[in-house]
């Protein structure tokens, strides 16, 4: 997708996160958690980049899009002004990456909810902070797996 169709900017960044599928109305755990990063991140959606897809035959993009009740989880606790957050996001797109030896798989997702809720404008203003030094070295190191431009 190109920057010209988003509908908020993005922001460069490789913040860790935690991702599990739940059910979107008990919280029941289908898989995980995956580890993961966020590589850009907007008020509406983020980029994951992720090296492990798969839990016990739950694929984490093709299974949560099936089951209708599941949700991705976002667990983001990085930044140091940022208590934990929880975000919830459905898959949107999924691409593998490969660099000689290296397999990783970039994810789409779009957030469930509003973009002006308190934790959301909490975590982007903690990431704002900070996002500088993440953002520079995605922005050096990040093209190696096509990510940043």
């Amino acid at each position: 997708m190109d920057s010209e169709s988003r509908r908020s900017q993005r922001i460069l960044d490789y913040l860790p996160l935690e991702v599990r599928v739940v059910g979107a109305q008990d919280n029941r755990v289908f898989a995980g958690p995956f580890a993961g990063r966020i590589i850009d991140l907007s008020a509406h959606g983020a980029c994951l980049l992720m090296s492990q897809v798969m839990h016990n035959n739950f694929h984490v993009f093709h299974s949560t899009r099936e089951v209708d009740d599941c949700v991705l989880q976002l667990m983001i606790d990085h930044p140091p002004d940022l208590n934990q957050c929880m975000l919830l996001a459905q898959p949107v797109w999924m691409g593998l990456v490969r660099q000689e030896e290296i397999r990783a798989f970039k994810m789409g997702v779009e957030f469930i909810g509003d973009p002006e809720d308190p934790q959301m404008l909490e975590l982007r203003e903690a990431i704002r902070q900070n996002q500088g030094q993440r953002g520079s070295w995605w922005q050096k190191f990040g093209r190696f797996i096509g990510g940043a431009p």
